[in-house]
């Protein structure tokens, strides 16, 4: 490692910090709300931009979801970029936010400083009487999963090493359980409130500790690995996409393509039809039968001809997926058709269901990361493997991707706070596009769109 380049493990017996309950920052955004008045209203026209949705477009104007299909009837068909709408002249148009992604390289020498807070929990491998370390390897997964991840890690710095970023990094053992860690010691004793970003810890609670410690002095706080979403810190970033972000991708992707969509969901899936109503309105349910399968009458009335017609299905019923597929494989002839799922189903993965009809279907799905056979990944991938005699896991890939981005970000001109409000990045597995929330902190929006090819592979759409 070059000079000036700290890699220090700190594995001294923990000062323990007892999660305190976090003080939710104050709210940095003000929505625009239209005023309220008694004569005729004056309107606006508004083009719509890329991904914006029926959600987006009505809280832009202020106005209920309904109420915004009913000024604009052409909604009803749904959102479609380039389209003229009519907005009340009251509201407060924002600039236009989106996000470009771009690939950043070095441009400042400035000298930076990040911190990684690892749960290695060296103290409790070390007084364990019963297991050996080696014996605590083979069981202790969470232990394995931080290995992996700070592996990955370990990787991207010997990356920006060669890249010549001047970053010191220091490591830190966070000694963390789900509520309780040694932040706000290490904080202290190590004078973190100088630090340019952290990276860590891990679970949820201690993240939000640390934001909330080193929140005075904003320095960003990076949640690698939480997929929980608890009180806000203006400081802090979580950059696993929530689940609603996830699934809200996948609409937005299939209105970006001017798509008929339809939602064919079993009963059962409660959530999900709640959330497809409060949240995509202009989607059309077909109809169940009596016993609560697929009808495939109904089903078929409801495609369109001169659209893509995209099948939203939700269930775990073999014989609902079967008959959906049937009828749009039935319907391939006259209709262009797409199989769309919002998550994970295991009922796909079984013998019972054709793969092969799947690819016909193409089937298609949102993922936090993707299927990557590019160079640079498989440069990655070569790395890794000589540096561990094994292929990188998900975690240590992930450890990668965090690690060199939030790197390349901080060897800018401008602040890291500063690269996130306006530019998208995308690393090996992950994409980086955060957008700043309503009550503070921000959340990272960067998700694929797969789908299975009729060549057997998975492709990404977007």
């Amino acid at each position: 490692m070059p000079v000036g380049y700290k890699l220090v493990i700190k594995g001294n017996a923990p000062k323990v910090d007892k999660t305190a309950p976090a003080v939710e920052a104050k709210k940095e955004i003000v929505k625009a709300s239209p005023e309220k008045v008694s004569t005729a209203v004056n309107y606006l026209n508004y083009t719509v931009k890329p991904k914006e949705t029926l959600y987006s477009l009505s809280k832009m104007a202020g106005m209920s979801q309904e109420g915004l299909i009913a000024l604009n009837p052409a909604l009803s068909q749904g959102v479609v970029e380039g389209m003229i709408l009519k907005f009340p002249a009251t509201i407060s148009i924002p600039q236009e936010t989106k996000k470009e992604y771009a690939v950043i390289s070095k441009k400042s020498n400035g000298r930076k400083k990040l911190v990684l807070l690892l749960p290695f929990n060296i103290s409790k491998i070390e007084g364990d009487t019963v297991n050996s370390t080696a014996m605590r390897l083979k069981k202790d997964k969470f232990l394995n999963m931080t290995l992996d991840f700070y592996a990955g890690a370990l990787v991207a710095i010997d990356s920006a090493k060669q890249l010549g970023l001047a970053i010191d990094v220091s490591v830190f053992d966070s000694q963390e359980t789900k509520n309780t860690s040694n932040v706000a010691g290490i904080i202290k004793e190590n004078n973190l409130e100088n630090s340019d970003a952290i990276i860590g810890p891990f679970y949820q609670n201690n993240v939000e500790r640390t934001a909330e410690l080193l929140n005075a002095n904003q320095v960003p706080v990076i949640s690698p690995l939480s997929k929980d979403t608890g009180n806000s810190f203006s400081n802090m970033l979580q950059t696993i996409p929530t689940a609603i972000a996830v699934k809200n991708a996948m609409f937005d992707f299939m209105r970006a393509k001017n798509g008929n969509i339809i939602a064919v969901v079993d009963k059962k899936k409660e959530s999900v039809i709640q959330y497809i109503k409060e949240n995509h309105k202009d989607v059309k349910f077909s109809t169940l039968t009596a016993n609560g399968g697929v009808s495939a009458e109904n089903l078929k009335s409801l495609f369109v001809k001169d659209r893509i017609n995209y099948v939203v299905m939700e269930t775990g019923n073999t014989g609902m997926i079967k008959s959906t597929m049937a009828t749009m494989l039935g319907a391939m002839a006259a209709y262009k058709v797409q199989l769309v799922i919002l998550e994970p189903n295991e009922t796909l993965d079984t013998d019972e269901i054709s793969f092969v009809n799947l690819t016909k279907l193409k089937l298609m799905y949102p993922s936090v990361t993707r299927e990557n056979e590019s160079p640079e990944a498989l440069v990655f991938e070569k790395e890794f493997k000589k540096k561990n005699k094994i292929y990188p896991s998900a975690f240590a890939t992930r450890g990668f991707d965090i690690t060199f981005d939030t790197m390349m970000r901080l060897s800018q001109y401008k602040k890291y706070q500063e690269t996130i409000e306006t530019t998208a990045t995308e690393q090996v597995d992950n994409k980086f596009e955060f957008y700043k929330k309503e009550d503070g902190g921000y959340i990272n929006k960067g998700v694929y769109i797969l789908y299975y090819d009729t060549d057997l592979t998975i492709k990404q759409a977007n």
